[in-house]
């Protein structure tokens, strides 16, 4: 048996805040890309002040002969004057180390694309926005429970649901020659990677929300937006991935034939909201899933300290450990949270007190206790 339910603590903003494009603000377009790319960054400037420290000597060590070498030679071999001497005695032996230092500032290609992916993210955000006003539902930079994946977009409608993911890729997208593995490729280079990913971006958003809503049959399209690419087509499908340019992609949506009734989209976007959270740095502070075991050595642990009146000195390790648990079980992308509101259908007997007390009130109790 699993429990869910919220965070017991939201901050200090109470309310969703409400960002540029709708929906709360953590529901933002390239959201955890761009989080990627401070992160990566981040990581790579730490890696670059390390390395620093023991290549800036190193080439000064090594400067330093060659720079008094050249500098005799300028002095005794040209016969120029001492100053001349030591100017380039001081260009070789601060220039080296300067060269190095400035060769270790070049851009990283992999941390670029990170940026690169979250502005086309940012710029498919913007485009697809005007679909609102046809009664379509978007959602950006959304989780994949299982998996370090997000979707870009999820857009719901009467069309039936858009999984939809941006390339930045530049140049112009052409079908591959009959015969190769790769189905499409921009200026030479092979589309393959972004496709695959496409797909099974929308294999698992098709499987989730039919098991989720067996009543209703629901269409889902994985598409493929190249932002800053040519397509020389309005519209194509490679390997069931619709592969299509920025600058057609909402004629597409909006092409596409009436599959939902309204009171359908509603549910599907309810049901999709639930299966795909936003994209979130802390997951923790979302919600967290436990199962029996877990919830009940939690309750116990909470039990002992009540009645210790709070002291919980011999049981910081029970607790640490529960919580490394609720960590790696939110990595992981399951929901998390500690249930708070369960009724009284839903609560067995294990889940009650020796004297009567449910969970809830334990909680709060020592909760207020700590507030004390």
């Amino acid at each position: 048996m699993a429990s869910t339910t919220k965070s017991l603590t939201r901050g200090p903003l109470r309310g969703p805040l409400r960002g540029p494009f709708g929906g709360d603000t953590r529901d933002r377009p390239g959201y955890s890309l761009q989080m990627a790319y401070q992160r990566a960054r981040e990581q790579h400037a730490q890696m670059r002040r390390e390395r620093l420290a023991h290549t800036v000597p190193r080439a000064a060590l090594r400067a330093f002969p060659i720079a008094v070498i050249f500098a005799v030679l300028v002095a005794s071999g040209l016969r120029l004057s001492i100053s001349i001497a030591v100017a380039v005695f001081l260009l070789i032996e601060l220039g080296w180390p300067l060269i190095v230092i400035g060769r270790s500032f070049d851009p990283v290609a992999e941390i670029e694309t990170l940026r690169e992916s979250a502005d086309a993210e940012r710029k498919t955000a913007s485009a697809i926005n005007r679909l609102r006003r046809y009664g379509y539902v978007i959602m950006h930079d959304r989780r994949v429970p299982g998996s370090e994946a997000t979707i870009g977009h999820l857009l719901v409608g009467p069309g039936g649901v858009m999984v939809i993911k941006s390339d930045a890729s530049t140049g112009t997208v052409r079908y591959a020659k009959a015969g190769t593995k790769d189905g499409a490729k921009v200026d030479g280079q092979p589309l393959t990677q972004p496709l695959d990913l496409t797909k099974w971006l929308g294999d698992e958003v098709r499987a989730r929300t039919r098991t989720a809503t067996p009543m209703i049959k629901i269409p889902v399209t994985p598409i493929l937006a190249m932002v800053e690419a040519g397509v020389l087509w309005s519209d194509g499908a490679v390997e069931g991935v619709t592969l299509i340019s920025l600058k057609d992609l909402v004629s597409y949506v909006r092409g596409r034939p009436d599959r939902l009734n309204p009171a359908e989209v509603t549910k599907v976007v309810a049901v999709v909201q639930r299966l795909f959270p936003t994209y979130s740095l802390n997951q923790l502070a979302d919600s967290v899933t436990v199962d029996r075991d877990q919830w009940l050595t939690l309750m116990d642990t909470l039990r002992t300290i009540r009645e210790r009146g709070g002291d919980a000195t011999d049981m910081v390790d029970r607790v640490m450990k529960i919580e490394s648990d609720l960590a790696r079980l939110a990595e992981a992308g399951g929901r998390s949270a500690i249930p708070t509101g369960r009724t009284d259908d839903d609560r067995g007997d294990d889940d009650r007190d020796d004297d009567g007390d449910d969970d809830g009130d334990l909680i709060n109790e020592l909760t207020g206790m700590t507030d004390a």
